[in-house]
């Protein structure tokens, strides 16, 4: 079985070719958040308590999205926020270990189901290419972190999340609407890469008696 420490790595979906920048974003993310980690370090909040807040919030979103919009983005805003607050609290605490991530991703890609969900029913965005997207992600966020453990290199990685939140703002602050446009641009990049990844892993698994924990 791999090694634990090693998990938080796919957890949080980057491919192997990100992970340079990724720790240079890291430090910087640290370094900025640090105040209000601390903050809430002393009110005795946990990482993961202010991961399951950061979906809690998405309800302003939700309510507002339509009939005040900017006041929807800063509830967006303040979730986004959070989901890079929690980790630096994580690391403050001595709390980044697996269960933590498994947490942090969970509340993560719950955030973009809520909000692209959201999108779709209030037809701000293609309701059947919502659908679509948020299909082909999580399964192909699956794959990766299958991928980790059977030990096949993820090589690229399409990051849509920030640009769909964006472009929401864009629209609440100029009544432009690119949200079809995006989606599917994305959903026709992680499409190739979810079969990609599907194909590679049943190869690898291919006459193996053993289960993924015993990878």
């Amino acid at each position: 079985m791999p090694e634990t420490h090693k998990i938080d790595r796919y957890l949080d979906d980057y491919s192997e070719t990100e992970q340079t920048l990724y720790k240079r974003v890291r430090r910087w993310r640290d370094s900025f958040f640090s105040p209000l980690a601390l903050f809430f370090k002393k009110i005795n909040v946990s990482a993961n308590h202010l991961s399951y807040f950061g979906i809690f919030i998405l309800s302003g979103f939700i309510y507002f999205v339509l009939s005040a919009p900017k006041l929807a983005s800063l509830f967006l805003i303040i979730h986004v926020l959070i989901d890079g607050i929690d980790g630096v609290l994580a690391r403050m605490l001595k709390q980044d270990d697996t269960e933590g991530d498994l947490v942090d991703t969970v509340c993560d890609h719950t955030g973009v189901f809520i909000v692209v969900l959201t999108l779709g029913f209030f037809g701000l965005l293609n309701p059947n290419l919502g659908l679509l997207y948020i299909y082909f992600y999580t399964v192909w966020l699956f794959f990766i972190i299958v991928r980790y453990w059977l030990k096949i290199p993820v090589r690229f990685v399409v990051r849509s999340k920030g640009l769909v939140y964006t472009l929401y703002i864009v629209w609440a602050f100029t009544g432009f609407n690119y949200l079809d446009i995006a989606l599917a641009v994305f959903s026709i990049l992680i499409i190739p890469l979810t079969i990609t990844s599907f194909v590679k892993i049943k190869k690898e698994l291919k006459g193996k008696k053993k289960s993924l924990k015993d990878f």
